[in-house]
């Protein structure tokens, strides 16, 4: 009676190990172990003659000691000879390294990504402890790419996290420890020039010429104290800027800073040169050396539209009475970045009748700029609290007496209420008198630069 032939994984046929049933028979009788000393010969090819090579294994692996596994299914329970005492025919063998790669997932977690694939929690919380220093698992971002790699043995050897395209931290297991790093991905530095038309929007306008919002909102920032791109630009404005953009090996990654630009409206142009002065103060100055930055915003918001102005006399949308307004309404969608609009403290955060949730913010000068309708404040902010220019201290919203999402901005100078459009805010320095002829020499390169720009053109690339 044979065994059925059912080839393994490692070349060993099912029926080599398959022990037959005692029978009469003439001649000797053979016992278990002559039939295990039998397959053995045949399984190391010294009847058949073909030489047999042990089975190679799947996924990563590492050159190691060259191990059989004998499956023992269906065989009779006997000690086994030592396989390695075996003349070894063919290559070595690889063991086997388990990796585990994949991207964070919309809406899930590094920790939940990892779990998913059959890590342990143990391991996974090991390797966020040691990594913390350097990231926090909570800040994973969706799409970011990670590995982690084992041994057979189930041992832990390396994680990887690609923050991006630009960093990458990195465990590894260092004498039974630990150990993370961090590493910054080296990327290639492009001079770009870049000038269109406005159609119908200054973003509609730069996407077409294929760049991304994120220049779209560097670029209006340098002029937010002077130019208000939603209400002021008109189809016919010309934009030129020079900029800078990195790349890796798979291509563009980031912008770098506005080198210069310039807007060209109906009645006036505006040109935004950067320069470095030795104290390595970095600002954006006018061709005649002028600092384009002022003490106060235009506008704390990226709105849509503004809602109400400032007036003695309004009919309120709510209280359907006639009462003063004295300050300036910011439609935005609910959620939109409210920043502040000067250095400052605050000096209040809570609810406070109709503006709902407010907030309030004293600068030099005696000026106090208010906030109201919020959704919610930033996170950690605190009465008695520094905050700088632009930072965000909450989000549009509704609370209050409001018919829709908008901030309500107010500013008061000596306690009175003025209106925030017509207030003239002082300049930041200018370009100092021992600074003056090398920024002229910065200046002219760039000037020339801008007015050569009409497509999109590389300057330079350096590392």
């Amino acid at each position: 009676m044979r065994g059925t032939r059912v080839q393994l994984h490692d070349g060993i046929p099912a029926w080599a190990l398959h022990v037959p049933p005692r029978r009469r028979r003439r001649g000797p009788k053979w016992t278990s172990l002559g039939w295990f000393a039998v397959c053995a010969l045949i399984s190391y090819a010294v009847f058949d003659g073909s030489p047999r090579t042990p089975a190679s294994v799947e996924s990563v692996q590492a050159v190691g000691e060259p191990k059989v596994r004998v499956p023992i299914a269906n065989a009779v329970a006997t000690e086994l000879p030592d396989v390695a005492a075996a003349p070894r025919i063919g290559p070595p063998s690889r063991s086997t390294l388990n990796v585990v790669t994949g991207r964070v997932p919309r809406g899930g977690t590094l920790s939940g990504a990892l779990f998913g694939n059959l890590v342990s929690p143990p391991l996974i919380y090991r390797i966020a402890d040691s990594i913390r220093p350097l990231f926090d698992f909570r800040r994973a971002q969706p799409g970011d790419f990670y590995s982690l790699i084992q041994d057979e043995k189930g041992q832990f050897l390396s994680f990887e996290y690609h923050r991006g395209r630009r960093t990458i931290y990195r465990v590894e297991s260092r004498g039974g420890e630990m150990v993370a790093t961090v590493n910054e991905v080296p990327l290639e530095r492009r001079v770009v020039q870049l000038g269109g038309m406005i159609a119908r929007s200054l973003s509609d306008s730069m996407r077409q010429l294929g760049e991304r919002s994120d220049l779209v909102q560097d670029f209006a920032d340098l002029f937010v104290w002077d130019l208000d791109f939603s209400r002021e630009s008109r189809p016919g404005d010309e934009f030129r800027m020079v900029f800078e953009k990195y790349y890796d090996r798979e291509g563009f990654v980031e912008y770098g800073r506005i080198l210069a630009a310039e807007y060209r409206a109906a009645k006036r142009d505006f040109v935004a040169v950067l320069f470095e002065d030795d104290n390595g103060r970095t600002d954006y100055f006018t061709p005649d050396g002028n600092s384009l930055q002022r003490t106060f915003l235009r506008a704390p918001v990226s709105y849509t539209r503004i809602s109400s102005r400032y007036s003695k006399s309004r009919l309120h949308p709510t209280l359907k009475v006639r009462r003063p307004h004295e300050g300036v309404d910011y439609a935005a969608p609910v959620g939109t970045p409210v920043w502040a609009v000067a250095d400052g403290e605050v000096i209040f955060k809570g609810r406070s009748g109709g503006f709902g949730r407010l907030i309030k913010l004293r600068h030099n000068n005696g000026y106090v700029s208010y906030y109201g309708h919020l959704s919610r404040y930033a996170k950690s902010l605190k009465v008695r609290q520094r905050v700088h220019q632009k930072q965000v201290i909450g989000f549009v919203g509704s609370t209050g007496l409001a018919t829709g999402p908008h901030l309500d901005y107010r500013l008061r100078i000596g306690g009175r209420y003025v209106d925030p459009l017509k207030v003239q805010f002082p300049q930041g320095q200018p370009v100092s008198d021992l600074e003056r002829r090398r920024f002229d020499e910065v200046k002219e390169r760039r000037l020339t630069e801008l007015r050569q720009a009409s497509p999109s053109l590389v300057l330079e690339a350096a590392m």
